[in-house]
């Protein structure tokens, strides 16, 4: 999670210059994906904290997801996005340690908390007949996991500071961002292991955990005697609850993948930061990654029955966004409950 700025200090001044167009183009895509992400997020948070019937273990830890998402819209993408515009910190001093610090901690807590929802669903699924996890269980695992996720960071917040090095030309100096506090060969496996905590091994244990969960309830049969109504509605959620399984994992792959690439890539080949549009590359990497934490309130609002109808009830003037597609919502949510 490194800023662009910090990766080759010695010929900042040389990188390509961003034109005022393209400026203005990448803060309205920044200021777009931060406001959704803060408005978005609380919205599930509010329908999770007002509505008794959302407070179950899996909404849990959805809450605890919107929560990292919210400080990821708040802390990371305005300030990391105006860092590496500028090529200069410009922000107070405490502010470069605290930014990226705060950043592997929301993103390690969103990460770890789409770990616990598969989780959580894979029991649940999988196991069906064995106890549930309690909600008291639920609320101690999200604590470990922001413990987990802050130990994971300090690395960042002891490295990092603020100090003025000069330019090419000699001419004059500028504040920058970087690691002083930790030596660069630990310094660089401590970001390849950081890239495999945050992307590879998490990604693959979801994925292997939705898998096995679609192909549960693929080959899953009503029981009972066959009644058609019934049995086409349980089809459907079905279909849907893998669907929302296949987005969840997709989004997550193909957002955070080019970033983490970048991150790998400017460790073994550091010489591609001289590329003269190295930083466009990034900010696309980068927007990318941080807009992941926008859609997750929609593909809940848009997959899960009670999220969307519990949307549909707080805010009557998103009806037609998230408008029920059958007449007896009691049943579909039912019936739905015993798949989601």
């Amino acid at each position: 999670m490194s800023i662009l700025i910090d990766n080759d200090i010695s010929s900042a001044d040389n990188l390509y210059e961003v034109p005022i167009v393209l400026i203005i183009l990448l803060s309205c895509c920044y200021g777009m994906i931060s406001l959704t992400a803060i408005v978005g997020n609380f919205c599930v948070l509010l329908i999770v904290a007002i509505s008794r019937r959302m407070r179950t273990v899996t909404n849990y830890f959805i809450a605890n997801l919107a929560v990292a998402d919210i400080v990821i819209g708040l802390f990371c993408i305005p300030f990391q996005f105006q860092a590496a515009l500028l090529q200069r910190w410009v922000l107070p001093p405490f502010m470069c340690a605290f930014c990226p610090f705060v950043q592997v901690l929301s993103v390690n807590v969103s990460v770890f908390s789409l770990a616990a929802i598969a989780l959580d669903r894979y029991r649940a699924v999988i196991y069906p007949l064995k106890a549930k996890t309690s909600k008291v269980s639920a609320k101690w695992i999200i604590v470990c996991i922001w413990i987990f996720s802050g130990i994971s960071g300090m690395p960042y917040a002891i490295a990092l500071r603020v100090t003025l090095i000069d330019t090419d030309t000699g001419n004059f100096s500028k504040p920058f961002c970087h690691n002083v506090g930790i030596p660069t060969p630990i310094w660089n496996i401590y970001n390849h292991a950081l890239v495999c905590l945050q992307y590879f091994v998490p990604l693959s244990l979801i994925s292997m955990m939705y898998i096995r969960i679609g192909l549960k309830l693929k080959d899953t049969k009503t029981p009972g005697n066959r009644e058609g109504i019934r049995d086409d509605v349980i089809l459907k959620n079905k279909k849907k609850v893998i669907h929302m399984l296949f987005v969840v994992v997709t989004l997550f792959g193909i957002c955070w993948l080019p970033l983490q690439s970048y991150n790998i890539l400017q460790e073994v080949l550091p010489q591609i930061n001289k590329y003269k549009y190295i930083n466009i590359i990034w900010f696309f990497c980068h927007w990318l990654a941080m807009s992941n934490s926008c859609y997750n309130p929609f593909i809940y609002a848009i997959y899960n029955e009670r999220f969307k109808s519990e949307f549909r009830n707080r805010f009557g003037c998103c009806n037609k966004i998230f408008r029920l597609q059958h007449k007896d919502q009691k049943s579909l949510d039912s019936l739905s409950s015993r798949y989601a």
